[in-house]
């Protein structure tokens, strides 16, 4: 998926800097920021024993589709209702059903609605499946995790359709041509496991303090973009407006999120919440985090922060730089990436 901040480019250094603590195997690997899970998926994949967590629902989402589920949901009750005899046939009856519902995002988010996230009918779309989705669970037809996975599901495809530069901070006022595609809802890849994996929604801070990490991975916020801005639109759909419309405002139908912002976006905040995480992190055997050199924790404070529990070797990797839609050749191209890898003392 397209978001700030994504991993997948690091993963190779990430899991070398990993391998290095000899911590490997089924371990409890903890990803206490999981974003899209791109980390979490990955030491999974190796077959570590992962727990995800981050604040977002949709984040969450993800985090009980890629991380929780260990196998392909079963849908039994769902299949029955749709009269099919396998997954596959759900989304067939997902992306050929015209029975539109005109819903919040028709009203708001596309030239329906003045604004142009989505085109009208991929709108339309994005009203009748989450409204869907939602009669389903409150029926009993599907789970808590199917209902997740059929989430995940309408996140991927918004992601290939939405008119965006990256993130969902503002829309693009042309018709990107992808935008023009029609949303489609694919079944979600699986990674098969048989350890007890778990995906959390709570506060970072207070849930170091109720978990035992072997590894305890660490990629907070380091700037002062807060996601749950920056993703309101993912945000919204995955939380779903059915019990209370949101209130929005301003010309990209920005909702309240005050709620949700994040103290390692604040420069006033984040080096007292970090500071606050660590001293809480002492059962976890080693502390990875990630952060970098445009980050606004300055460098000797993460260091010296860490060296009070244990102590603080330090990789670097250079990598291209995430490319906004406004950069000029005189930005920054390129950033670097630290892990510091504390060893608890």
């Amino acid at each position: 998926m397209r978001y700030y901040g994504n991993k997948t480019k690091l993963l190779p250094f990430i899991e070398r800097v990993v391998k290095n603590t000899g911590i490997n195997g089924t371990s409890n690997f903890v990803d206490l920021f999981s974003g899209t899970c791109s980390v979490g998926r990955h030491f999974k994949q190796l077959g570590y024993t992962v727990v995800a967590n981050d604040t977002l629902e949709f984040s969450y989402a993800l985090s009980k589709t890629f991380i929780e589920l260990n196998e392909q949901p079963s849908f039994k009750k769902l299949k029955r209702e749709l009269c099919t005899s396998d997954n596959q046939g759900i989304f067939d009856y997902l992306n050929s059903n015209k029975n539109y519902q005109e819903g919040f995002i028709y009203k708001n988010y596309c030239p329906n609605g003045g604004r142009m996230y989505f085109t009208d009918d991929n709108a339309l779309k994005v009203d009748t499946n989450r409204t869907l989705f939602n009669e389903w669970k409150n029926a009993e037809i599907i789970n808590e995790l199917e209902y997740y996975y059929l989430i995940t599901s309408l996140m991927r495809g918004i992601n290939l359709i939405s008119n965006v530069s990256g993130t969902y901070a503002a829309y693009l006022k042309r018709w990107d041509k992808r935008a023009l595609n029609p949303l489609v809802l694919e079944q979600v890849a699986i990674i098969e496991s048989k350890n007890h994996n778990k995906a959390y929604k709570q506060d970072a801070n207070e849930l170091v303090k109720k978990i035992t990490p072997d590894i305890l991975y660490l990629d907070p916020p380091y700037n002062s973009r807060q996601y749950a801005s920056n993703y309101f639109l993912l945000e919204l759909i995955a939380e779903g407006w059915f019990d209370k419309e949101p209130e929005i405002y301003g010309e990209t139908g920005m909702r309240k999120y005050d709620h949700q912002k994040s103290d390692y976006a604040s420069k006033n905040k984040a080096l007292n919440a970090l500071e606050d995480l660590i001293l809480n992190s002492t059962k976890s055997q080693c502390i990875l985090l990630s952060y970098n050199n445009e980050g606004i924790i300055p460098t000797y404070a993460i260091e010296q922060t860490l060296s009070r529990i244990g102590t603080v070797p330090t990789h670097c990797e250079d990598h291209k730089r995430y490319r906004s839609i406004n950069q000029t050749k005189d930005d920054l191209q390129r950033t670097v990436e630290y892990y510091f890898k504390n060893n608890a003392a």
